[in-house]
């Protein structure tokens, strides 16, 4: 049995994430808040199966997964009240995060401001995996998150539901060679808001 474990151990690692982040401008976050969104982030992935894993832009990768770029910006006009935003039907897969905004937001609470950014990253990745705009009734992928949610989500990951599941594994399945293309300068991304009290 051991050696059973091994052996799917070192599978694990040969195969590589699912899905690997190439960030950008994340000098603007402070790197315990960074280190912690993205620790939550991988596990929220992980709990549905989701191999995530971050590099710095142009980093070596052997994962044969899906790859999404991941801008931090400031605040930038024609996205109101949108923490972040990505487009799923672009084919190249884009997550801009205007974190000066999370930074606001969270100004007298800043200790919720890693479990935010980390619903932020999930909840636009999830859009992509999915290729989809549209939301769950639910979870990290509803479209407005009430105070209530806010406050969970500082203790207990907002969850996945089972149909976004299902979309994510089927996105992924359709995206297994996806070539890593430079962001634009000025993205045509429509806007997925992900404020927590106003996810569109």
């Amino acid at each position: 049995m051991k050696r059973i474990w091994v052996i799917l151990l070192l599978a694990s690692a040969v195969r590589g994430a699912d899905v690997t982040l190439l960030m950008t401008g994340q000098t603007m976050v402070p790197q315990l808040v960074l280190m912690a969104a993205t620790y939550q982030a991988t596990r929220m992935f992980a709990g549905i199966g989701v191999r995530l894993e971050s590099k710095k832009e142009n980093a070596p990768s052997r994962s044969e997964g899906m790859v999404i770029q991941v801008r931090f910006i400031d605040d930038t006009p024609g996205h109101p009240e949108a923490f972040a935003f990505s487009n799923p039907f672009d084919p190249v897969p884009v997550v801009t995060v205007i974190y000066d905004r999370i930074r606001f937001a969270t100004d007298r609470s800043p200790e919720r401001r890693a479990a935010i950014l980390a619903h932020v990253l999930v909840h636009e990745i999830g859009h992509l995996l999915m290729r989809t705009d549209g939301h769950s009734p639910d979870g990290v992928m509803k479209a407005h998150w009430s105070r209530a949610d806010q406050t969970w989500m500082s203790y207990s990951p907002l969850p996945f539901l089972p149909d976004d599941v299902v979309m994510i594994r089927s996105g992924l399945a359709l995206s297994s060679a996806i070539p890593v293309l430079k962001p634009r300068q000025t993205p045509a991304q429509r806007s997925f808001s992900t404020n927590p009290s106003n996810v569109h």
